[in-house]
């Protein structure tokens, strides 16, 4: 026998047998799968109600993989509703709750106490051409309001910024003194450069740095309900733009142009106040790359076209509101043309709670487009009223269509991004309609020293139809199909 000749295999040499081992040893020890998205374990839940003493700004933050999908929101242990952001961030947002909806009281506060007093320009446009300065043009006393509207909305910039790293507070402040301060200085103009330093430029800047940070802070405490909660908030404003002018026309007849303007300044100033001791940051403050103006965030389409809209439609939106007393008087209607303001921003209220009570379920965008085409409407439809009926009808009817607006801006753009980087992101597109704001008055008011109020109405609704192209353009590019909720 040949010792050397090849023996068969052994059973425990044969292919299938060395198969199955190495079967048994891959289960036994897998490898590793680099495509597998394993997070690591959450970290204990926050403490519950019963226990210590807790502020609920103490959020949790854990950081998952970059490449997680985002848009998904799940209820966590407790009671916060879990956040999975675009960049596979966890954040816990809780959603409701007292210290919640105190910071929505505080923001109220100051939306009634700046776009409240805002909305009552169109009472100080009449009364200083009329009164105080009947030497200037209506486009010179435009340029106060267009200050005014302006200003604050341009240094939500770099508020947003300061909401997002939490370091808003000393600036906010500061104004929450300055604020009421220039309002009561304004008592003692004498001279047109005087009201527009102090009721233009002082007003609306330090207005500014108040209305970002309640805007933005209100989102970062709410997921679900954000939009019920901006919507609140901007019924504030609406409440204020129908006080104030109340208030003024009032005080203008019996009290005289000082007195009304200090006791709207002390009105403010216990409004500040209050807001300054509620409103807080939810959110652990996050070093967002970009800086303070983070241009990356234009190459999404949809922002990009969100922004420009926005631009434009801040040029036509506030026209009829800003001549709507003018046009009365023109008519005869002596008195009651100072209260139409009134009855626009009351009617706004409508406007802006309605529509954020269904834009939770059925998305801010699909609502905020429909309420454009009604300003739209409205808009071309102002000067053709005749009598005191139809003008009240119109005053009203604007007012729920550009309440619409106020309340679903905010949320419609919390949506095209991350929550913590809502305050940049909100703050841009504010800076963004300053510009817009600045232009409109102006503009108006040197087109109707030409011409009529009708080609105003024309020229104000064609700027608010190129806005809402805009618009829709950027749902089209955010959803990529004609339906859907944003």
């Amino acid at each position: 026998m040949d010792t050397n000749a090849a023996s068969p295999p052994s059973r425990a040499h044969s292919p299938v047998m060395v198969a199955l081992s190495r079967v048994s040893s891959l289960a036994a020890n897998p490898p590793l799968d680099i495509h597998r998205h394993d997070h690591p374990p959450r970290p204990p839940s926050m403490p519950g109600r019963g226990e210590s003493k807790r502020m609920l700004t103490e959020l949790e933050y854990t950081t998952h993989h970059p490449d997680t999908p985002s848009a998904t929101s799940t209820m966590a242990p407790d009671g916060c509703t879990e956040v999975k952001e675009m960049d596979g961030d966890i954040v816990h947002i809780p959603d409701g709750g007292l210290r919640a909806w105190l910071v929505v009281l505080g923001a109220c506060h100051i939306l009634f106490s700046t776009f409240g007093f805002v909305n009552a320009w169109g009472v100080f446009q009449d009364y200083y051409q009329a009164s105080l300065f009947p030497e200037r043009t209506t486009s010179d006393i435009g340029w106060i309001g267009s200050l005014q509207y302006m200003l604050i909305y341009l240094p939500a910039l770099p508020m947003g910024r300061l909401v997002d790293r939490g370091l808003f507070l000393y600036p906010f402040w500061t104004a929450a003194i300055l604020y009421p301060l220039s309002i009561i200085l304004t008592a003692e103009v004498k001279e047109y450069w005087q009201a527009t330093l102090c009721h233009g430029v002082l007003y609306g800047f330090t207005a500014g740095i108040l209305f970002c940070p309640a805007i933005a802070v209100t989102s970062q405490w709410f997921h679900h309900k954000r939009a019920l909660a901006l919507g609140v908030v901007a019924c504030a404003s609406s409440l204020g733009g129908t006080i104030f002018p109340i208030i003024t026309t009032n005080c203008l007849k019996h009290l005289g142009f000082p007195w009304t303007m200090r006791i709207c300044g002390f009105i403010c100033l216990y409004c500040t106040l209050f807001a300054s001791v509620t409103l807080r940051n939810c959110l652990p403050p996050k070093k967002a790359a970009g800086g303070m103006f983070n241009l990356k965030a234009f190459k999404n389409p949809a922002y990009s076209f969100f922004a420009l809209g926005s631009f434009l439609i801040m040029g036509g939106l506030y026209t009829p509101l800003s001549f709507m007393d003018v046009l009365g008087k023109e008519m005869g209607l002596g008195s009651y043309a100072s209260y139409l303001v009134s009855i626009a921003n009351a009617f706004s209220t409508l406007g802006r709670i309605g529509p954020a009570i269904f834009a939770d379920r059925f998305g801010s965008m699909n609502l905020l487009i429909p309420g454009l085409l009604g300003s739209v409407a409205t808009t071309f439809a102002w000067p053709f009223a005749h009598n005191k009926g139809g003008i009240t009808a119109i005053a009203a009817t604007n007012g729920i269509f550009q309440g619409s607006f106020v309340s679903l801006l905010a949320p419609a753009c919390a949506h095209l991004g991350n929550v913590e980087d809502i305050g940049r992101r909100f703050g841009m597109v504010n800076s963004l309609m300053s510009f817009g704001a600045f232009l409109a008055a102006p503009a108006s008011g040197a087109l109707l020293s030409k011409t009529d109020f009708h080609a105003v109405s024309y020229y104000a609704g064609a700027l608010i139809i190129l806005g809402m192209s805009c618009f829709i353009a950027a749902r089209q590019y955010h959803l990529r199909k004609l339906w859907g909720k944003m």
